[in-house]
């Protein structure tokens, strides 16, 4: 036996023996016990399934009538014990941990679910269907009530495209599908079937006898828990018994909220601000990138150079940008990936030496991150930034990518510019390497290095914009320093 299976055999073996101790009788494939809630007593069947200790164990109630149905119940009956953010550890591996977890849920079932956080998962309560699919919606404020009409899109899509009902006569070519919207309004307890949707939505809409004629196989119901409004897309047709079959499709909402719901809580702020970036080479094209990921809405930038096939490995850019000036090739990938209107940013194909364009960048921004790694220019941002009392940011890598740099310039508060970087020592990458066009080596820095820089310029860009500096003059990291372990 490998040490991974003495691992597995030797946790299961524990809480096993823990479970005979405190009265459970195993019967066939799970263990028989009594879970004490308030003045009364429910016997659980439990189950060790074969991913235990990494699955952890699952729970039904014996006898299914007297346990309600409730949010935090699985499709099959079983208690809703584990939710995502509990996988902090195995902490269910520990026999009496876990059962006191199951008396706690019983508890909070008598008491109905007091301060219960509003998840949005209705489907769980859903078979899959056979459909690979992934269908997006937009708003559908617009359609309650409506019948609608999905289009196939490349990738496996079909996508929301407006109201529609089915045409009498089709083609076997004819992709498109047809639905219904309707509104379930707050869900205090998750349908299981058709038996359970129908009683909830406009009787006066026929939509079984829709079902049953094929005009009809898409159903989208929209629902709120809390202040919180979700939807989920189902599958419908006639079974052999001759009812009526839901299934859950793959679908996701494709709309503005849901683009931007991950960016974090400083989203909407941060979209107030306009940031210029100078410089959008490796650095630069990734602090771009996470910026407008954070929620910055208004960007311009800066560069004269072209984007070659050798800089694509640590560019945020592809292929497809290969010929066009950087800030072009930058503008397109985000308004292509992020969702971000063209119009909000601007290009400047200059290389900047003028005190008079570093100020109209400086007046005309909130913040100015050169990520140009020219002294020169970090030299005349740093000395227009101070003349108006302004202050940039400058990124840069050195040592051959064994260090990066995040200057506050000037600092706050007075602070004195950070000291020059260490010369750090770097790993043998053999003979320099060279190539047309450049005057010298090409820089062996790493495409990690690159995105832990960028990531670290985002960080203080996004501070100095909410005024929430992460340090008055910024850092220096050594990546190839040894950790050091936390005290």
């Amino acid at each position: 036996m490998n040490p991974l299976d003495e691992l597995v055999a030797h946790a299961r073996q524990g809480f096993e023996e823990a479970l005979i101790r405190v009265g459970f009788v195993a019967q066939h494939n799970h263990w028989n016990g009594t879970i004490a809630h308030g003045e009364t007593c429910t016997k659980i069947a439990l189950t060790l399934p074969p991913g235990f200790p990494f699955v952890p164990p699952r729970v039904k109630p014996a006898v299914d009538d007297p346990v309600p149905w409730s949010w935090h119940r699985e499709l099959d009956g079983a208690l809703c014990l584990v939710a995502e953010d509990d996988h902090h550890d195995l902490w269910w591996a520990n026999t009496s941990v876990f059962l006191a977890h199951v008396q706690a849920w019983f508890e909070n079932s008598d008491a109905g679910w007091v301060d219960d956080r509003p998840d949005l998962d209705l489907e769980r309560y859903f078979r899959p269907s056979t459909d690979p699919r992934l269908y997006l919606y937009g708003e559908l404020g617009q359609y309650d009530n409506a019948f609608v009409r999905f289009r196939p899109e490349p990738n496996n899509l079909m996508r929301l495209s407006g109201r529609g009902t089915r045409p009498a006569k089709t083609t076997r070519k004819f992709r498109d599908k047809f639905g219904y919207v309707a509104d379930l309004g707050f869900v205090d307890r998750p349908p299981r079937g058709w038996a359970d949707i129908e009683a909830r939505i406009d009787p006066s809409v026929d939509l079984e006898r829709q079902i049953r004629d094929h005009h009809l196989t898409v159903l989208v119901l929209t629902y709120s828990r809390g202040q919180h409004e979700a939807a989920i897309v189902l599958d419908v047709f006639s079974n052999e018994d001759g009812g009526v079959s839901v299934r859950r499709l793959r679908s996701a909402a494709d709309t503005p909220q849901a683009r931007s719901a991950r960016s974090g809580p400083q989203a909407a702020e941060l979209g107030r601000f306009s940031v210029a970036v100078i410089g959008v080479g490796a650095i630069g094209s990734f602090v771009a990138d996470l910026l407008v990921r954070a929620g910055v809405r208004r960007l311009t930038l800066v560069d004269h150079d072209l984007v070659t096939p050798g800089n694509l490995v640590r560019h945020l850019v592809g292929p497809e940008g290969v010929g066009l000036a950087k800030p072009i090739a930058v503008k397109n990938h985000l308004t292509r990936s992020n969702t971000i209107a063209a119009a909000r940013i601007t290009t400047r194909e200059v290389h900047l030496t003028s005190t008079d364009e570093a100020l109209a960048l400086l007046t005309g921004h909130d913040l100015i991150v050169n990520a140009t790694a020219d002294f020169a220019v970090t030299a005349l941002l740093h000395a227009a930034a101070a003349s108006i009392g302004t202050r940039i940011i400058s990124a840069a890598l050195q040592n051959g990518g064994a260090t990066f740099r995040v200057d506050v310039l000037p600092p706050l508060d007075g602070q004195p510019t950070l000291a020059p970087s260490a010369i750090q020592p770097r790993r043998d990458t053999g003979p320099d390497c060279y190539e047309a066009g450049c005057g010298s080596p090409i820089s062996p820095t790493p495409p990690h290095a690159v995105a832990e820089a960028a990531a670290a310029t985002v960080r203080h860009a996004v501070g100095l914009l909410l005024r929430q500096p992460i340090h008055p003059a910024g850092e220096i990291r050594h990546l190839n320093a040894e950790p050091t372990a936390a005290a």
